[in-house]
């Protein structure tokens, strides 16, 4: 605006959480084996609320974990790491990794023979029925409440800006979209398939499914960020000095390292852009005031180097 004041600054609503006597409320002791499903990628989110489920509240979950092919021999050693201290039983669904490799090199060399930024996020759609089998393992496991631990300050709006959609801000989700939006996202990955053939190819069938499991079944979790502050400094602390969870070799950054493709999609945005998932994490750490405008440039700047060795 004319005081230089972007609409992401304009619109903002720090969070506020709920508390977490708010949260002992809706996630009682069930006397069952297991009183909820803990969803762990590995990352520190994840592992930091599975250390709060455990030893703040005192429940025992069950955690799961989707293998898509991405997640990363560094993130199952956490995994492993973190159930292992806390006594938890871990299960693993594995999809079929060959095939789900096999189509991000089929849609990768596709969007390199006509280069679009809103098409990057097909190198990532075979991780999305992450969310059908957490429906599915909650059924088989006889849990009532689902724990997902998403830190709202990763939210990129910026991907499906890149299709053609405004930003709708407060949104509670990454995967809150309107009805119109969806099918302005369905119009703009036809009208690409169209132009550029290659996209038709045999991981089409995923694709579906991974939208579909985005954004159209049901989505009955409780996000433990919604009741609990979400610090950087105590979560790092908390899992590196207490579980002696694991960093990557090549960045001093905690975030995004379980996921194999997020050095690579993020050096995309970056050459392509100028701006990466990095850049919208710590501006909204300088919105919730936890951080100012110079630290942010700083880390940011840090953050957005090539991770060549995740690339490789």
């Amino acid at each position: 605006n004319d005081k230089g004041v972007c609409n992401y600054c304009e619109n903002y609503k720090q969070q506020r959480p709920k508390g977490i006597n708010e949260l002992k409320k809706i996630l009682p002791r069930t006397g069952s084996d297991f009183d909820c499903l803990v969803t762990l990628s590995g990352g520190r989110d994840s592992s930091y609320g599975l250390h709060v489920i455990s030893r703040v509240l005192g429940l025992k979950p069950v955690t799961y974990t989707y293998d898509w092919g991405m997640v990363t021999d560094l993130a199952r050693r956490n995994q492993m790491r973190m159930c292992g201290k806390l006594g938890n039983e871990h299960i693993l669904v594995s999809a079929d990794l060959q095939k789900k490799r096999s189509n991000i090199r089929k849609n990768l060399l596709a969007w390199l023979k006509m280069p679009e930024l809103g098409m990057i996020p097909l190198f990532m759609a075979g991780d999305k029925q992450y969310f059908y089998w957490s429906n599915k393992i909650a059924e088989q496991t006889n849990v009532k409440n689902i724990i997902f631990c998403e830190n709202l300050l990763e939210t990129t709006k910026f991907k499906s800006g890149f299709c053609g959609i405004k930003p709708i801000h407060g949104t509670a989700n990454t995967y809150t979209l309107s009805i119109k939006n969806k099918f302005q996202m369905l119009y703009y990955y036809g009208k690409n398939f169209l132009k550029n053939p290659s996209y038709i190819n045999s991981s089409i069938k995923d694709t579906i499914s991974a939208f579909t499991s985005y954004y159209v079944i049901n989505h009955n979790f409780i996000n433990l960020f919604d009741y609990i502050e979400w610090d950087e400094h105590v979560i790092n602390s908390t899992l590196i000095d207490g579980y002696k969870w694991e960093k990557s070799n090549d960045t001093d950054s905690t975030w995004r390292i379980g996921d194999g493709t997020a050095a690579f999609y993020n050096y995309i945005y970056f050459t392509m852009a100028g701006i990466t998932e990095n850049d919208t994490f710590r501006s909204n750490q300088v919105r919730e005031g936890q951080i100012n405008r110079k630290e942010a440039l700083e880390l940011s700047s840090k953050e957005n180097q090539p991770r060549f060795e995740s690339i490789k």
